[in-house]
């Protein structure tokens, strides 16, 4: 009987123990778990404080490039209107080179109607000679005058296309300076 009473006893304290320890981790369960739920909440921030700035950075980076182009954009067209009015010169020196060409041809004409005049009827092979010279003057102005025409509508069309390639340029320059206003 004492044994069944020791076995009592201590079956009951073993019992104790467990409803307490159980209580006990019960409870710690409870802790632990809101401990985890804690961190789960800061590591959650963290992340989403990583992903803000990760965009920002991007966001930054990308500005950066864009603005770089920009700037070799603007770059080149500054190099490009420098080049037109180059080539623009070049063409108002053609035109003026062209126009004293036929101002000088006239001259020409002038000249030969003159010189029908200033010669005698003997002298009617000096005469002919001072044509043939003035033929072949004039015949190389005219070459001249056709290689001018040439340059000037080759400088004219090199014109238009540069225009052109500084309107691609300056609208994509206009466009992505609207972003920055």
């Amino acid at each position: 009987m004492i044994h069944r009473k020791l076995l009592r006893i201590l079956m009951g304290a073993i019992i104790i123990c467990h409803c307490f320890t159980s209580q006990s981790m019960a409870t710690e369960q409870d802790i632990s778990a809101a401990l985890v739920a804690d961190e789960l909440k800061t590591l959650s921030n963290a992340v989403d404080n990583l992903s803000r700035q990760i965009a920002k950075q991007s966001g930054n980076a990308e500005e950066e490039t864009t603005l770089r182009k920009l700037d070799i954009a603007i770059a080149y067209l500054n190099f490009r209107s420098r080049r037109i009015e180059m080539f623009e010169r070049d063409l108002q020196s053609s035109r003026a080179s062209r126009n004293r060409i036929e101002d000088v041809l006239e001259q020409f004409q002038r000249e030969e109607n003159s010189l029908s005049q200033s010669f005698d009827s003997n002298q009617q092979e000096s005469m002919q000679k001072a044509r043939e010279e003035l033929r072949f003057r004039q015949q190389a102005i005219k070459d001249r005058g056709s290689r001018l025409d040439e340059e000037i509508i080759l400088l004219e069309n090199r014109i238009m296309d540069m225009r052109s390639q500084i309107d691609s340029v300056e609208s994509f320059v206009q466009k992505n300076l609207q972003f920055y206003r």
